[in-house]
């Protein structure tokens, strides 16, 4: 079987301009390795085909990754100008990296918190409340081919909202509480429902946990026995291992930039250890 890293970056993590600093800045570099090394990019739905032994056959020769993107602040699609500072967007960096003449064109699901109200404290408390957590680039960009839409959950759980399913003693822990039914539907379908009433069909059906853990509940109930509830085709976490056909469609790993590489050589070393045919 084939291993298939699937990375994760965050626009939001932006205060600097080095590569430890600047996801925007490590994205960019990390493509160019990407190609260096004969890697190419995937679709995030066809890895799930592939985990799930569903499609994507073609994923068992060569070396692929996924690429994704989580939380969906307006810098996953729309780049940022403002007090002399630029900042490209992840949708333009993947666009201008394309080269469609040797079949390169790199494409990313952008994992995207759904309820504009939740969306709405967090740019006030996480940005700088200049309305940046938007959903009106959401179709436009599950049109363009190179940044789908996914499911991140209603209000993520965050500890500084009223979210029911908040646990302010430790923010990874906060996703945990989505132990029952009610709860997952009130995070995921909720979530699906409104995401669709804005891109419609365009939806790509995937799903990823908050803070990376994936509770065991929505692993082994909620997401195999209701999937006429929540629509979802797979879903993804973040434990720094490779995806491959004997995964878990439900629990499908990803490495996190700067949590499980931190610098271009440490990517190579994720990519090395992939199997190369």
């Amino acid at each position: 079987m084939n291993r298939i890293p699937v990375l994760t970056y965050h626009s939001l993590h932006a205060p600097g301009e080095e590569y430890t600093s600047n996801d925007h800045v490590a994205l960019e570099t990390d493509l160019h390795v990407i190609r260096a090394m004969n890697f190419n990019v995937a679709p995030l739905a066809d890895i799930a085909l592939y985990v799930a032994g569903e499609g994507a056959a073609y994923l068992d020769v060569g070396s692929w990754l996924g690429l994704s993107f989580d939380d969906g602040p307006d810098w996953d699609y729309h780049d940022f100008y403002a007090d002399g500072r630029s900042l490209k967007s992840f949708h333009t960096i993947l666009r201008e990296a394309a080269d469609l003449e040797h079949g390169f064109r790199p494409s990313a699901v952008s994992f995207v918190i759904a309820s504009p109200e939740a969306r709405k404290t967090l740019d006030r408390l996480c940005i700088a409340g200049n309305d940046n957590w938007r959903d009106t680039w959401w179709a436009e960009a599950a049109r363009s081919g190179v940044l789908a839409i996914g499911n991140h959950s209603w209000d993520h759980a965050h500890p500084d909202l009223g979210s029911p399913d908040r646990h302010r003693a430790n923010n990874k822990d906060s996703f945990s509480k989505v132990d029952c039914f009610e709860r997952a539907e009130r995070q995921i379908a909720r979530a699906e429902i409104y995401i669709r009433s804005r891109i419609g069909d365009l939806s790509s059906r995937l799903f990823a946990y908050p803070y990376g853990d994936a509770p065991d509940y929505l692993v082994r109930e909620y997401f195999p026995d209701y999937r006429e509830h929540h629509g979802m085709i797979a879903a993804f976490y973040g434990n720094g291992e490779y995806a491959t056909s004997a995964a878990n469609r439900w629990k499908i790993p990803r490495f996190e930039c700067r949590e499980h590489w931190k610098s271009p050589d440490g990517l190579e070393r994720i990519l090395a250890a992939a199997r190369h045919t």
